[in-house]
């Protein structure tokens, strides 16, 4: 599936378009290989070449993606020119993701790590990394955090919640993704699990922001000073879901301290107004939503 040529049309390498789509190289090399979905044009040393036109068209297959639809469906309707349809009336669990699904769950149950790292390398060939998380880590993930009072149920959960933790680090640590839209801290000031944390930063890399990771339990004290010294646009915390007087008081000394942007995730819904008025930015715990709360007050704050 190509789009039209222009004689004067704009041409952008692999690396611009994976930086605005949001679609890494590889899958767009998988996408051109194995659905014809793109047919970029080639430079006399082989490099891809991209319109526009591309450009847009990489943007609706990732729409249809984020609805639910499976790429095969979504080449289907491009060329067919049918209109995208409504998100509440798309079929949530689509077979495809479903099959995936079953695959990672006896994978996970047989405690066989090669075979749950060669089907995370298969559907993140094919799949940007927001997409495989919404349809298929996050939701097996919850389902292992349901069963944890089966047989071996806390087990399952601890040996894909630290493959997962494995594969999230690597993914902030790839540094072949170009960062636009500023840069923040990744902290946790608790002694929880981080997962949910590395999900965030993950989302926010994909959206073109830098994340610079700092594992365990970082003081506030230590953050601030941080945040001045590499001049960070902010960071985002994970906070104690009830804090006492005394980390209420450390937030919002960081708050100030810093002059920067705080995000706060992790903590009781109850505590909201209490963080807002101590100066510091609530998210609401929904990874996707929040990274892009983020992004887009940090394009405010920057343009």
């Amino acid at each position: 599936m190509s789009s039209s040529s222009e004689p004067q049309a704009a041409y952008y390498p692999i690396r611009v378009v994976s930086n605005e789509t949001g679609v890494n190289a590889i899958t767009l090399r998988a996408w051109e290989r194995r659905y014809e979905l793109i047919t970029p044009k080639r430079t006399a040393k082989g490099h891809r070449l991209y319109t526009e036109a591309d450009i847009q068209l990489i943007k609706k297959v990732v729409s249809l993606l984020q609805r639910g639809i499976p790429i095969s469906q979504a080449k289907a309707m491009l060329v067919n020119g049918a209109p995208e349809p409504e998100l509440k009336t798309t079929i949530s669990q689509p077979s495809q993701w479903n099959q995936y699904r079953s695959r990672l769950a006896k994978a996970i149950q047989e405690f066989d790590d090669q075979e749950i790292a060669a089907l995370l390398d298969e559907v993140t060939n094919f799949f940007p990394v927001d997409i495989t998380l919404r349809f298929l880590l996050l939701p097996l993930h919850q389902q292992l955090k349901e069963q944890v009072t089966q047989p071996l149920g806390l087990s399952h959960l601890q040996f894909f919640g630290g493959f997962l933790q494995g594969r999230l680090t690597a993914r902030l640590s790839d540094s072949s993704e170009t960062a636009l839209k500023g840069t923040l801290a990744l902290a946790n000031t608790t002694y929880d699990d981080e997962l949910e944390l590395l999900l965030l930063g993950v989302l926010l890399k994909q959206l073109g922001i830098r994340v610079l990771r700092l594992a365990g339990n970082i003081p506030t004290t230590e953050l601030a000073m941080l945040i001045a010294k590499q001049q960070l646009d902010g960071a985002v915390i994970r906070i104690p879901a009830i804090a006492n007087d005394v980390q209420r008081q450390q937030l919002q000394t960081l708050a100030a301290e810093s002059g920067q942007l705080i995000f706060c995730t992790g903590f009781h819904q109850d505590e909201a107004d209490m963080l807002r008025r101590k100066g510091l930015m609530t998210l609401s715990g929904d990874a996707q939503q929040d990274a892009l709360t983020i992004k887009d007050v940090l394009i405010g704050i920057n343009e």
